[in-house]
């Protein structure tokens, strides 16, 4: 029965994740202080918080929704650079106001060094609004609001993803795609492992920053497709745990904010992202 409704989630996403979300941000409301009472200072104009649970010894994860361009054709959505100049004054916001210095992309790989670098120091500067959407709008190459957030200010990447469920879930994709007819099931259960697993893999990513020295606290920004949003909220909700495991990110003692554009927190269900 379970696996019968994650496939009709899937196939009619646009209308049910909307009440999926609405379910889990009614239950969150009832079971503390409203998101925005406990995260009062986040300006508004930027983004909605659903989601806020304060960590211990100032470790903090700030999760934000992200809409990307097409897997397919690499052009821009309706409202992707709005959506994409949103999350770039979150990511600002956040550097700036609560010292983030890590950032979680998802989809990133971080290349293998060859040998010991030192990070490279750049004086920070922020984007003013004619050229950040110029960039954003820009389809002639790939361009997004982490790797300007990485261009204008001195953040640290690193990778959550898992490389082989990165690349299952695009051969799935890619199968569907050709065959419609295809059974979603193996797509759908892989998704919620592959969004298990990049939540499960956030500690030892901040861990590994801050060991070596790259960051100055454990606190991190982690940006992910809104069609994760509902197993991830879910598996914030459901006790602490996912279908594979307790959230290390939660028994480590790590808060979580997460955080919805502003264009996709009235406008959701919205074009979704294919990965």
């Amino acid at each position: 029965m379970a696996l019968f409704f994650k496939t009709l989630t899937r196939t009619l996403r646009d209308g049910l994740i909307l009440v999926a979300l609405a379910c889990l941000f009614t239950n969150q409301a009832t079971a503390s202080e409203p998101p925005e009472a406990a995260f009062p200072a986040f300006p508004a104009e930027y983004g909605e918080v659903v989601f806020h649970r304060v960590g211990e010894n100032q470790q903090q994860v700030y999760i934000i929704g992200q809409s990307h361009r097409s897997s397919r054709t690499g052009l821009n959505g309706s409202d992707t650079v709005r959506v994409q100049s949103e999350i770039y004054r979150i990511g600002e916001w956040l550097i700036r106001e609560k010292e983030v210095g890590l950032l979680l992309p998802e989809g990133f790989f971080q290349k293998t060094q060859k040998g010991p670098e030192a990070a490279i120091d750049r004086e920070s500067f922020s984007f003013d609004n004619p050229t950040l959407h110029q960039k954003l709008s820009d389809t002639r190459r790939f361009v997004n609001a982490d790797m300007l957030l990485n261009a204008s200010y001195n953040i640290r990447l690193a990778q959550v993803e898992d490389e082989e469920l990165y690349r299952n879930v695009g051969a799935l994709l890619r199968q569907m795609r050709y065959h419609p007819l295809t059974d979603p099931c193996e797509l759908e259960l892989v998704q919620e492992q592959r969004t298990a697993v990049m939540l499960q893999n956030i500690p030892a990513a901040v861990e590994k920053a801050f060991g070596c020295g790259e960051i100055e606290n454990r606190k991190a920004m982690f940006t992910i497709g809104m069609a994760h949003m509902p197993e991830l909220l879910g598996f914030l909700e459901k006790d602490n745990r996912t279908n594979y495991a307790s959230l290390r990110l939660l028994d480590q003692g790590y808060g979580v904010t997460v955080i919805l554009p502003r264009t996709l927190a009235e406008t959701y269900p919205g074009p979704l992202s294919d990965n």
